[in-house]
C-alpha cells in the first residue's frame, strides 16, 4: 500500500502542485513568524545580557512595578549619601553612579526613544567605544553607532543635546551590537547628565569583589539600605529589560500567527477541493481496486496517505522557506514603523515541530472528506467509465441554511466581540455546508453579464452552476480572504473617522504641541510649555500627561490634565461630578468604566502606582465616553496628583488657544519659532493632530492588510488549480466542443469567463460578509469608543475590481492548456 501511495502521488504531482504550493505558503508564514520572533527575542536577550555582564548588582529606588506596556517606569533619584553607604558594605569592589533620562538630539527623529546617560567605562558601562574617545567635559557627547550611521553623524560633528550644543567625540555600541533597538543613545559626563536632566543618581552599578557571592552581597546591601531601595542582580535586570523590549514582539507574534491561521484556513479549502476533484477523476481506478479485493479502509488509507505525503513535503519546503520569510516579515514590519532587531536566524525545535504539525494536520484534515467518499466507492462502479455528480444532501443543506440564518441573526444582535466571533464562525460553517446549494443560483445570477460574450459566456455560466461543490469551495476560499480584508477596511475607516469626529467635537484648541514621534508617555520637555505660555500670541496653554498604573494584574493608562485650563481648550461633558474636583486628588472615569465596575461619584478606585504603590483614589466625576476618547484614556487625574504618584517630568502635549485677534498663520509661526531649539517637538493643527493619533492604527492595519493579501493569493491559486483539474476532467467534453466548431479563442474565453464568475461569486460573498462583520464590530465597540459605521466605498470598489481582474489572470493558464488540447486525443479520452 505504501508503494501505491507513493506511486499515485508522484503520478499526480502536476495536479497536486498548486495544492503543495498553498500549503508551502501557509507553513512558510507560520515558520517565518516563529523564526522572526524567536530571533528577535534571542538577539534582545543576548544584547542585554552582554551589556550588563560587567555589573553584578544594580541599586535603584524601590518601585511597585518596573515596567508597563513595554516601557520602563521612571524612578526617583538616589540620595548622594547612598553611594558611600554601598561602598562601605563588605564585599563591594566598586560602585559607579549612573544618571539616565530622556534627552532629545537634533538631526535625529527616531521612531523610538532617546536615551541620555552618563558615560561609564566598560565593563561596568554597557556602551563600549567603537571610535573616538569618551566624553571628558561639558559640551562633549558620544552617540551610538547605529544612530550615527543612520543619520550620517561622524566624530567631530556638532549636535544639540536637550537644547545644548555638543561636539561628538566618540561612537559607541551596545554590548556587541551597534546600539539599542529602535532608539538613540547620547552619552555625556556625569556632571553634564545631572545638570541637563536636573536629577541626581538614578542608579548605582555595583561590582562584587573577587570570590564574593553576588547573592550574599545583594542581601547585605539590601539590609544596609532598607526597604526604600531595590537591589537587583544584573542577570535579573537584563532579563527584565529584555522582557520589556520584547513586549511589542509578543503582540506581533500573535498577530502574525493569527494571519497565518487565516492563510491556512483558506488553503484548507483549496486542498479539500483538489482532493475532491482528484478522487472524482479516480472513481474508475478506485472501483477497480475495490473489485480486486481492496477494502474501503485501504482506499481511505491510500487517499489519506497521499495527503500525508503531500503535507510532509509541503511542510518541509515551507519550513525551508521560513528563514527568508522571516527576513521579509522584518522588512515589512519596518516599512510600517515596527522596528525589530536584526541577527542570525533562530530555528528552534518548536518551530520545526509546529510547522510540520500544522502543515500535515491541515492537509490531512482537508482531505478527510474526499477520502471518506473514495472509501465508499462500490466495486460495481468499475462497470462504467463515467460517474454522475454526487447529489447534495438535503440534511446538509438544511443544516447549513439554519446555521446561515443563525449566524446572520447573531451578527445583527451581537453586543460584544465574543458573541460576534461566535456568530461569524456559525455563519462560515453554514456557508460551507449550504454552499453547494447556494452556488448554482448565485452563479446564474451573477453570470448574466457573460451572455454578452455569446455562446462562450453562456457555457461558462452553466459550467460554474453545474459543479456546485467545486464552485462553492473555490469561491468560499477566496471569499474568506476578501472578508478579512473588507472587515479590516471598514474597521479602520470607522475608527479613524470616529477619532477625527470626536477630537474635532471635544478639543477646541487652535493647536496642539506634541512629540513628532507620537510618544504617548512623553517626549515633550518641560521647557516647551514655558516657551509657549510666555508668548503674547497665546491665551491658554494647557498641559497633558499620560501614565501607566496597575489595575490588579493588568496595566491601564491614565491622562493627567490641568482642571483650571482644560475647559478653555476642550468641551467636556461630565454626567456626574465636576472637573475642578480633581484638585482634591480624585479621579474622573469614563461612563462605561464606571458602569462596568459598578461604582460612581464618591466611591474609591483601587490603583497601584509604580512610585507610591497601592492607593485608594476617590471618584469625583464621570466623563462622557466620547470626551474620554478624545483625551485617549478612560481615567483622568490632575497634574498635581500625577506629580505625587509619578517621577516622570515630561509632558505628552500642550493644547494651545491663541489670543483674540491673532491669525492662525501668525500663531503657528510664533509657536514654531519659540520651539525651534526643540527639534522633535511639532506644532500641529486639528488635521495633523488627528493624523498623529491614528498613525499607529494605520501602521498596524496597513501591515495586517498587506499580510492578508497572502490569503487572497492562496485563494486565487485555488481558482487556477480548480480550473486546471477541471480541464483534466472535461477533456472529452472540450474535444467534442472543438469538434462541433468551437474555436480555440472561444474555448479560452469560456474558461476565463468561468474563472471571473467564480471570482465574482467570491467577491460579492466576501465583501458583504466582511463589510457586515466590520459594521457589527464597530457597533459592538461603539459603546466604549463612540465609533459609528463608515463604509469605505472607494476602497471596497477597488477590492472588487482588483479581485475580478485577478480572477481573470487566474484563468489564463487553464484556458491556455484547454485551448492546446488535440481535438482527436481529447475526444478519445475516457
Amino acid at each position: 500500500m505504501l508503494r501505491l501511495i507513493v506511486r499515485n502521488t508522484l503520478a499526480r504531482r502536476a495536479r497536486l502542485a498548486l495544492t503543495v504550493f498553498a500549503v508551502v505558503l501557509g507553513v512558510t508564514f507560520v515558520s517565518g513568524a516563529l523564526i522572526l520572533t524567536d530571533t528577535s527575542r534571542r538577539v534582545l536577550d543576548d544584547q542585554f545580557r552582554t551589556a550588563t555582564a560587567g555589573v553584578d548588582l544594580t541599586v535603584r529606588d524601590a518601585a511597585a512595578f518596573g515596567s508597563a506596556m513595554g516601557v520602563e517606569v521612571k524612578r526617583d533619584p538616589l540620595p548622594a549619601e547612598i553611594l558611600d553607604q554601598v561602598r562601605a558594605v563588605a564585599g563591594v569592589a566598586a560602585a559607579e553612579p549612573i544618571v539616565r533620562g530622556s534627552g532629545l538630539v537634533n538631526r535625529i527623529v527616531p521612531s523610538g526613544p532617546t536615551l541620555l546617560q552618563s558615560w561609564t567605562a566598560p565593563p561596568v558601562g554597557a556602551f563600549p567605544l567603537r571610535a573616538g574617545r569618551a566624553p571628558a567635559a561639558d559640551g562633549e557627547v558620544v552617540i551610538d553607532v547605529a544612530t550615527a550611521t543612520g543619520h550620517r553623524i561622524a566624530v567631530g560633528d556638532s549636535v544639540t543635546v536637550a537644547g545644548e550644543r555638543a561636539r561628538v567625540v566618540g561612537l559607541a555600541g551596545f554590548g556587541d551590537r551597534d546600539g539599542l533597538p529602535d532608539s538613540t543613545v547620547a552619552l555625556v559626563t556625569l556632571p553634564a547628565a545631572q545638570r541637563i536632566l536636573r536629577t541626581g543618581m538614578t542608579e548605582l552599578a555595583v561590582t562584587a569583589a573577587g570570590g564574593v557571592d553576588p547573592a550574599g552581597l545583594q542581601r547585605r546591601i539590601g539590609a544596609a539600605l532598607g526597604a526604600g531601595y531595590e537591589v537587583t542582580a544584573s542577570r535579573d535586570l537584563a532579563a527584565a529589560a529584555s522582557a520589556s523590549a520584547q513586549n511589542q514582539i509578543g503582540y506581533l507574534q500573535v498577530m502574525l500567527l493569527a494571519l497565518a491561521a487565516a492563510g491556512l484556513l483558506v488553503g484548507a479549502f483549496l486542498i479539500a477541493n483538489t482532493f475532491s476533484i482528484v478522487v472524482t477523476q479516480r472513481t474508475y481506478e478506485l472501483a477497480v481496486l475495490r473489485a480486486t479485493g481492496a477494502t474501503g479502509r485501504q482506499v481511505l488509507g491510500s487517499v489519506l496517505g497521499e495527503a500525508l505525503l503531500t503535507g510532509v513535503v509541503a511542510s518541509a519546503l515551507g519550513l525551508a522557506a521560513g528563514t527568508g520569510a522571516a527576513s521579509g516579515l522584518r522588512a515589512l514590519a519596518g516599512a510600517f514603523g515596527i522596528a525589530l532587531p536584526d541577527g542570525a536566524m533562530v530555528v528552534g525545535a518548536r518551530t520545526v515541530l509546529l510547522s510540520f504539525a500544522v502543515g500535515v494536520l491541515v492537509t490531512v484534515l482537508a482531505a478527510l472528506g474526499p477520502a471518506r467518499r473514495a472509501a465508499r466507492v462500490a466495486p460495481v462502479e468499475a462497470m462504467r467509465r463515467s460517474t454522475a455528480a454526487e447529489p447534495i444532501g438535503r440534511a446538509r443543506t438544511i443544516a447549513g441554511l439554519i446555521a446561515v440564518v443563525a449566524g446572520v441573526a447573531g451578527i445583527a444582535v451581537a453586543g460584544t466581540m465574543a458573541l460576534l466571533g461566535a456568530a461569524a464562525v456559525t455563519l462560515i460553517v453554514g456557508l460551507t455546508l449550504a454552499g453547494p446549494a447556494l452556488a448554482p443560483p448565485a452563479a446564474r445570477l451573477l453570470g448574466r453579464p457573460l451572455h454578452a460574450l455569446g455562446v462562450p459566456g453562456r457555457l461558462a455560466r452553466e459550467s460554474a452552476a453545474r459543479t456546485p461543490r467545486r464552485t462553492a469551495a473555490t469561491s468560499l476560499a477566496l471569499a474568506l480572504g476578501l472578508a478579512l480584508v473588507s472587515l479590516t477596511a471598514v474597521l479602520a475607516t470607522s475608527v479613524r473617522d470616529s477619532v477625527k469626529r470626536t477630537y474635532a467635537e471635544t478639543i477646541t484648541a487652535d493647536f496642539v504641541v506634541e512629540s513628532a514621534r507620537n510618544e504617548m508617555l512623553g517626549g515633550l520637555p518641560m521647557a516647551a510649555h514655558h516657551h509657549i505660555a510666555e508668548l503674547p500670541e497665546v491665551a491658554v496653554a494647557s498641559r497633558l500627561r499620560y501614565g501607566h498604573w496597575k489595575d490588579g494584574t493588568t496595566t491601564a493608562a491614565l491622562t493627567a490634565v490641568d482642571p483650571d485650563t482644560l475647559p478653555e481648550v476642550a468641551t467636556l461633558t461630565l454626567t456626574a461630578g465636576r472637573l475642578d474636583a480633581l484638585k482634591s486628588g480624585g479621579i474622573v472615569l469614563a461612563e462605561h468604566v464606571a458602569a462596568e465596575r459598578g461604582i460612581g461619584v464618591g466611591d474609591a478606585l483601587a490603583m497601584t502606582f509604580s512610585r507610591t504603590g497601592d492607593q485608594k483614589v476617590k471618584v469625583v466625576g464621570l466623563l462622557r465616553d466620547r470626551d474620554a476618547q478624545a483625551l485617549q484614556t478612560d481615567y483622568v487625574i490632575s497634574l498635581a496628583t500625577y506629580e505625587r504618584h509619578y517621577a516622570e517630568d515630561v509632558d505628552a502635549g500642550v493644547f494651545v488657544k491663541l489670543a483674540g485677534g491673532v491669525p492662525a498663520e501668525a500663531g503657528e509661526r510664533a509657536l514654531t519659532a519659540a520651539l525651534a531649539d526643540l527639534p522633535t517637538v511639532q506644532v500641529r493643527d486639528q488635521a495633523a493632530a488627528v493624523a498623529g493619533r491614528t498613525s499607529t492604527i494605520d501602521q498596524v492595519l496597513g501591515l495586517v492588510t498587506a499580510l492578508l493579501l497572502l490569503t487572497i493569493v492562496i485563494a486565487l491559486l485555488g481558482i487556477t488549480n480548480t480550473l486546471a483539474l477541471s480541464v483534466f476532467e472535461r477533456t472529452r467534453e472540450i474535444g467534442l466542443l472543438r469538434a462541433v466548431g468551437m474555436t480555440r479563442s472561444q474555448l479560452r474565453t469560456t474558461i476565463r469567463g468561468e474563472a471571473v464568475l467564480i471570482a465574482a461569486v467570491a467577491t460579492v460573498t466576501g465583501v458583504v460578509l466582511g463589510g457586515g462583520l466590520g459594521a457589527a464590530a464597530v457597533t459592538a465597540l461603539g459603546s466604549t469608543v463612540g465609533a459609528s459605521v463608515v463604509l469605505p466605498a472607494g476602497r471596497l470598489a477597488l477590492i472588487v475590481a482588483l479581485t475580478l481582474a485577478a480572477g481573470l489572470v487566474a484563468g489564463l493558464l487553464p484556458a491556455r492548456r484547454a485551448a492546446r488540447l488535440d481535438v482527436l486525443d481529447a475526444i478519445a479520452a475516457q
